[in-house]
């Protein structure tokens, strides 16, 4: 947990002052060696602890949200009010003062705040040569780094906020409000690769950390929300197809049609309104026959895959995890595979 979370109203040591007593190992060594040696239980052991820690736990997530937001002099996007930094449950992020005001003049704009720890300022190629031999210091570094707050002389956490901006909040908030804004050029540790240009208005892409793993997000926000998911092999995901609609495939749970869409796991097909309706299935090569003229060059080659299988069952467009490939198959009256797949090989469609 950061420094900027500590229990929000007061320090960790204060939270939980047992957990953070240097002879709080010293017992739960003691208690796993009476477990090894069959004189205790796992289980009441495990409730001695549990029990009074959650009780604990649930009195230190109260006290967070009822934590005052401290002001910062970073503008809203929105409506230019000052944005506060907020403490909740799920971490630490920016919100918009007049989210406290009448509902007519209320601003619900949020800011996404990425730990310092996964950020680093961008540097020329030849500043870097070399840096890994300093690896071992990195932590040290890291360390005297920290600023000083200008109000309590406490060590700030630093948080991104952009590719231009960096924030530095007091240790001690919220008791503290010391607040820094540090201006410069950052990027998020873990990619080295070149900049994107979005495949939508060909404004820079920038590398970013959400819930779901690191992903670019065009620079262009909030006119343009287009993102592309940073795959496993540091690359990015090739950009993804507008939905092609479907009308004449009507869905089965709601009053809807099914369009085509682009995922991080291939084609599918979904309801138009998903995800307020959360319909979806696999297209036949026969969907995407239909709609050839919509398709990307890139999947033409799916429509002019076979349409059925050699016992004239429909041949269902799906997609390879392990390969990251898409591939044709068919199923049996009973939904289940019935053994008949094709891929696509040099240039070819091949049965196995």
């Amino acid at each position: 947990m950061s420094a900027s979370m500590r229990a929000a109203s007061a320090p960790r040591s204060a939270a939980f002052p047992d957990l953070l007593d240097f002879g709080f190992t010293a017992g739960m060594e003691e208690d796993l060696d009476e477990i090894a040696e069959a004189k205790a239980d796992w289980k009441q052991t495990l409730d001695g602890f549990y029990k009074p820690f959650k009780a604990r736990l649930g009195e230190v997530e109260k006290s967070l949200d009822a934590v005052q937001p401290v002001p910062t002099p970073i503008p809203c996007p929105d409506c230019a009010r000052p944005m506060a930094v907020k403490f909740a449950r799920t971490g630490v992020f920016l919100s918009c003062s007049g989210y406290s005001l009448p509902p007519k003049e209320r601003c619900a704009k949020t800011m996404n705040l990425v730990p310092g720890a996964e950020s680093e300022a961008a540097k020329p190629a030849e500043e870097t040569e070399g840096e890994e031999a300093q690896a071992s210091d990195a932590e040290v570094a890291q360390l005297q780094a920290q600023r000083r707050c200008q109000v309590c002389g406490t060590a700030m956490d630093a948080w991104l906020l952009d590719e231009k901006r960096r924030l530095h909040i007091c240790g001690n908030s919220p008791n503290c409000p010391g607040i820094q804004v540090e201006e410069g050029a950052f990027k998020i540790k873990g990619y080295d690769g070149p900049s994107i240009p979005c495949d939508k208005c060909s404004k820079p892409m920038q590398l970013k950390t959400g819930r779901f793993g690191k992903y670019f997000g065009c620079t262009g926000w909030p006119a343009c929300s287009n993102t592309r998911k940073l795959m496993r092999n540091g690359q990015a995901a090739p950009p993804k197809i507008p939905p092609v609609a479907m009308p004449e495939l009507k869905c089965v749970k709601a009053d809807d049609h099914f369009v085509l869409r682009d995922g991080g796991n291939g084609l599918f097909l979904s309801a138009s309104t998903y995800p307020k309706v959360r319909e979806t299935r696999n297209p036949t090569v026969e969907d995407l026959q239909r709609h050839r003229a919509a398709l990307p060059e890139k999947y033409l080659y799916l429509a002019d895959a076979p349409a059925k299988d050699p016992k004239g069952r429909p041949a269902i467009v799906r997609f390879a995890r392990k390969e990251r490939e898409h591939y044709i198959a068919s199923e049996n009256a009973e939904g289940k595979p019935s053994g008949w797949s094709a891929r696509f090989v040099d240039g070819a469609w091949k049965a196995e």
